[in-house]
C-alpha cells in the first residue's frame, strides 16, 4: 500500500502587517503555545497512519533540497505526496487526516483550496512531483479542485489574528472557549473564577478602563465560568518572543503601563502591615513553594544538579542567599532619597502583570489587561506596590515568555558549570525598563530581587516541564549573581 510523504514548504514569508507580530520569522517559525507552527504540522502529519515521513523546505532554500531528497530510492515506488504551503494552518485535524488518506489513492494531481488558492496539493508519485517542482516553488502549481475544510489562510491578517489569539494558553485548572466575539473561561475552581469575575466590579471606576470587562458569571456542579469580549489583537508576549517589539515600541508600551501604575489607588496601611504583605509575597510564598517542590521525587535531582554545576550547596543554599539579598536590597531601596514609597503603602494591583496578560495594538492605541489575580472584597485588591513591577520585570528583563515558548538552552561549560542562555539579547530592553524605573522612583535592584523570588516561587507550578523548572532556578541564580556584581561596582 502507498504511504504519503508530507512536504512542508516554508519559503513564503509573511506580509508586512503580520511581520509586525512575528518579526522576521517565517510562517512555520511562528510560535503558538510554546510550539512553532511547523512542529504542529509535523505532529499532525505523523499522527496519520498513512504518513511515511515529513520534509521541511525552509526559507532561503531552493529546489535543490527537494531534488536531493527525491533521489532517495525510498520514494521510487509506493509513495504519494502531500505538498503543503506554510501560510496555511490546520483548522480541522480530521479534515487534514482525510486529505492524507486521499493522497494514498490519488491517480492525478488534486488541489485542496483555501481562500481561492491551493493550500496543499495531492501528488500521486515521485515523477509527477519532479515535473511540478518549479511550479510548486513559485506557487503556480494546481490540480483538480477537491472540497475540504482543513485549512486557514494565515497570510490574511484577520485569519492570522484569529489563529494566534485563539490558542489560549490557559492554566491547567482552566478551560477557555470562544468565537469571533467572545471568550468564556471555565474552571472547576469556583472560588478562583468568582474572584476573577468580581475583581472588575471592585475596582475604582477610573481603573476599569484598563481591564476587559467580564460578564455572564454562572455556576453549576462542574464549576464556574464567566465571559469576556474577544479583542482581536495579540498579547505582548507573542510579539516579544518573535522579536517584533523594538526598544522604541517597548518604551511606548511602558509609558502606558507606568501611567496605569502611577494612577492606581494607593493606601497607607502602616509600615508593619505593609512589610508583612511584602514578606508574605516574596519570602513566605517562596518557602511554601519550595516545600511543595521538595515533595516531588525529582527534587533530589535538581538539588544535586545545583550542587554539581553552580557555586551553591543545593537548592536550600540558593533560597538562603535569596532571602538574605532580598532583605538587604529592600532596606537599601526604602532608604534611598527620592524613592517613590516610604514602606507603609499598599497599591491596587493586577497581580500577574506579565506580557501574556497584556493585549496591545500600537496601531489602534489599545492596551487592555486580562486575567487579574482576583478579589473577593476591596481589601484583596491591594498588594505590595512592587509586585506588579516585578511581574513586568520578569517578562522584560527575565525572559519569562521565552521560557514559556521553549526559547532557552541549558548547557555545561568546560569547567562543568551550568550555562543558561535565552534566544534573544534583552539588554536594550532592560535599559529602557531601568530608565522608567528611575524616572518613576522605583529601585532597579529591589525590583530584580523580587523578580528572582517570582521565578523561585513558580518552580512547583511547572513540573510538567522539568527542564523549564531547572531553567527558572538557573535564571534566579543569574539574577542574584548580577545583583551581587552590581554591589561591588
Amino acid at each position: 500500500m502507498k504511504r504519503v510523504t508530507v512536504i512542508y514548504d516554508d519559503r513564503m514569508m509573511p506580509g508586512r502587517d503580520i511581520r509586525a507580530i512575528t518579526g522576521d520569522k517565517s510562517f512555520g517559525e511562528t510560535i503558538l503555545k510554546r510550539v512553532p507552527l511547523k512542529d504542529r504540522i509535523k505532529e499532525s502529519s505523523l499522527a496519520c497512519k498513512n504518513t511515511r515521513d515529513f520534509i521541511i523546505i525552509s526559507h532561503g532554500e531552493g529546489n535543490e533540497k527537494l531534488n536531493q531528497l527525491l533521489i532517495n530510492d525510498i520514494y521510487r515506488e509506493n509513495t504519494a505526496f502531500l505538498y503543503m504551503y506554510s501560510n496555511f494552518a490546520i483548522r480541522n485535524e480530521t479534515e487534514f487526516s482525510y486529505l492524507i488518506q486521499k493522497a494514498v489513492y490519488a491517480d492525478r494531481v488534486y488541489a485542496a483550496y483555501c481562500s481561492d488558492r491551493p493550500a496543499a496539493l495531492l501528488i500521486p508519485d515521485k515523477a509527477t512531483l519532479m515535473q511540478l517542482s518549479d511550479d510548486l516553488a513559485s506557487g503556480q502549481a494546481s490540480g483538480e479542485k477537491i472540497d475540504q475544510a482543513a485549512f486557514s489562510d494565515l497570510s490574511l491578517q484577520p485569519e492570522f489574528l484569529s489563529y494566534i489569539t485563539g490558542g489560549f494558553d490557559a492554566r491547567f485548572f482552566n478551560a477557555l472557549e470562544g468565537d469571533d466575539y467572545s471568550v468564556t473561561k471555565r474552571s472547576s475552581k469556583k472560588e478562583k473564577i468568582k474572584a476573577e469575575y468580581e475583581f472588575y466590579s471592585l475596582l475604582p471606576d477610573d481603573m476599569k478602563q484598563w481591564f476587559v470587562m467580564p460578564y455572564g458569571y454562572s455556576e453549576d456542579k462542574k464549576g464556574a465560568s464567566y465571559t469576556m469580549e474577544r479583542i482581536h489583537t495579540t498579547d505582548i508576549a507573542i510579539r516579544y518572543v518573535h522579536g517584533a517589539v523594538s526598544a522604541d515600541e517597548l518604551s511606548d508600551i511602558l509609558d502606558r503601563l507606568f501611567y496605569f501604575l502611577d494612577k492606581r489607588a494607593v493606601k497607607n496601611a502602616g509600615k508593619d502591615a505593609a512589610s508583612g504583605v511584602a514578606e508574605k509575597a516574596y519570602i513566605e510564598k517562596v518557602r511554601t513553594r519550595i516545600d511543595e517542590l521538595r515533595k516531588d521525587k525529582r527534587f533530589a535531582d535538581f538539588d544535586q544538579m545545583i550542587k554539581a554545576g553552580t557555586g551553591y550547596d543545593g537548592i536550600d543554599s540558593v533560597i538562603e542567599h535569596y532571602e538574605k539579598l532580598y532583605r538587604e536590597l529592600r532596606k537599601t531601596a526604602y532608604g534611598k532619597k527620592g524613592h517613590r514609597y516610604n514602606g507603609s503603602e499598599l497599591a491596587i494591583s493586577h497581580g500577574d502583570l506579565c506580557f501574556y496578560n497584556i493585549l496591545y495594538s500600537r496601531e489602534a492605541g489599545l492596551l487592555k489587561l486580562i486575567d487579574p489575580k482576583g478579589a473577593s472584597d476591596k481589601e484583596d485588591l491591594y498588594m505590595d506596590p512592587y509586585y506588579d513591577i516585578a511581574k513586568l520585570s520578569h517578562s522584560v528583563c527575565g525572559g519569562y515568555d521565552f521560557f514559556n515558548s521553549g526559547l532557552y538552552q541549558v548547557s555545561l561549560t568546560r569547567d562543568m558549570k551550568w550555562n543558561l542562555t535565552i534566544d534573544a539579547d534583552l539588554s536594550a530592553y532592560e535599559d529602557v525598563f531601568k530608565g522608567f524605573l528611575e524616572k518613576n522612583g522605583y529601585d532597579h535592584s529591589y525590583v530584580r530581587i523580587c523578580e528572582a523570588g517570582l521565578f523561585l516561587s513558580m518552580l512547583p507550578l511547572h513540573m510538567d516541564q522539568p527542564g523549564k523548572v531547572f531553567g527558572f532556578l538557573l535564571n534566579a541564580i543569574g539574577i542574584m549573581e548580577r545583583l551581587e556584581a552590581d554591589k561591588k561596582q
